[in-house]
């Protein structure tokens, strides 16, 4: 099952990357990417917009989305957002798509380390919303953490209402200011201690779906018996749920067939992400072995979404 409509858009990230460019590589390019390394980004920019390589060129075009996120991230600060987590993923004028708050310097060093280091936080998930969220649908995160999944499915289309279930008021809170500075607060909505039994699982429009994150393996099986009326009317298109590492799955592999088979009885399939020839692709969970996260499909939303 392809997913064409995916981008990576940390995966070119110059934030992530010394020297994007490799020092062989002919003309400017080695010259441009020292520049860049030392932190003179506008400087490898003007290099990369005079070159005749058009592959430097589009460097260049990524490297500028650094300094455009870079100022839109302290135009908040300026107004008194405080410490702030920009997102990797990044809108067309190459300002960050949402931002994060957090409780503490401490914290927004480690969300941003995250965040900017390898292929981004809960990359797997956030890449999968994006593809999968349309205008009407539902996002609902049992264990939103940071909030990077939930702030990403409140911005991957123009009307997604976005759900998230957090552990305490603290957590609450700094998502609450999340939203506010990332301007998605009326697709938010923030509750402290309920359960998925307390909340409307419905789609806000009709015939669209409602994508739920549950969290562990472990979590998968009772969270669908609290919401088996959901399942049975087929308002839950999609389950995502963490398998772990390799190492963690072998000690909790019970867990791992318990959930599956939950979800089977409902009619869901298992998929994986993969890098395939045309890029990024749903393969059958089964197949694979390295992945974090499993993403379980309803035959309906299934069909809808192959095609």
């Amino acid at each position: 099952m392809s997913m064409p409509y995916v981008a990576l858009p940390w995966s070119h990230n110059p934030l992530a990357t010394a020297a994007p460019i490799a020092s062989s590589a002919p003309g400017d390019a080695p010259t441009a990417a020292a520049l860049f390394s030392a932190g003179y980004v506008a400087s490898a920019i003007a290099i990369a917009d005079a070159s005749d390589d058009p592959e430097l060129r589009d460097q260049g075009a990524f490297w500028r989305q650094t300094l455009n996120a870079d100022a839109a991230v302290a135009a908040l600060i300026g107004r008194g957002a405080g410490a702030l987590v920009p997102s990797a993923s990044v809108r067309r004028d190459g300002a960050p798509r949402f931002v994060l708050t957090t409780c503490g310097a401490e914290d927004a060093a480690t969300a941003i380390d995250r965040e900017h280091v390898g292929n981004g936080a809960d990359a797997e998930l956030r890449l999968f919303l994006d593809d999968a969220l349309r205008d009407g649908d539902r996002y609902v995160d049992v264990e939103p953490a940071a909030g990077f999944a939930v702030l990403s499915a409140a911005t991957a289309a123009a009307a997604v209402s976005a759900v998230a279930l957090c552990a305490d008021a603290a957590q609450r809170d700094a998502l609450v200011s999340s939203a506010k500075w990332s301007d998605v607060s009326d697709r938010v909505t923030i509750h402290v201690g309920r359960a998925l039994t307390d909340i409307s699982l419905s789609p806000p429009a009709a015939g669209r779906t409602t994508i739920v994150h549950v969290g562990s393996a472990a979590a998968v099986a009772p969270a669908m018996a609290s919401i088996r009326s959901a399942l049975e009317r087929r308002e839950i298109g999609a389950v995502a749920w963490r398998c772990g590492t390799a190492a963690e799955s072998s000690l909790d592999a019970e867990h791992l067939q318990v959930a599956a088979a939950v979800l089977g009885v409902f009619g869901f399939q298992h998929f994986a992400l993969a890098q395939g020839v045309d890029g990024l692709e749903l393969v059958p969970a089964e197949v694979m072995a390295s992945n974090e996260m499993i993403f379980s499909l309803e035959a309906g939303f299934l069909a809808q979404f192959a095609g």
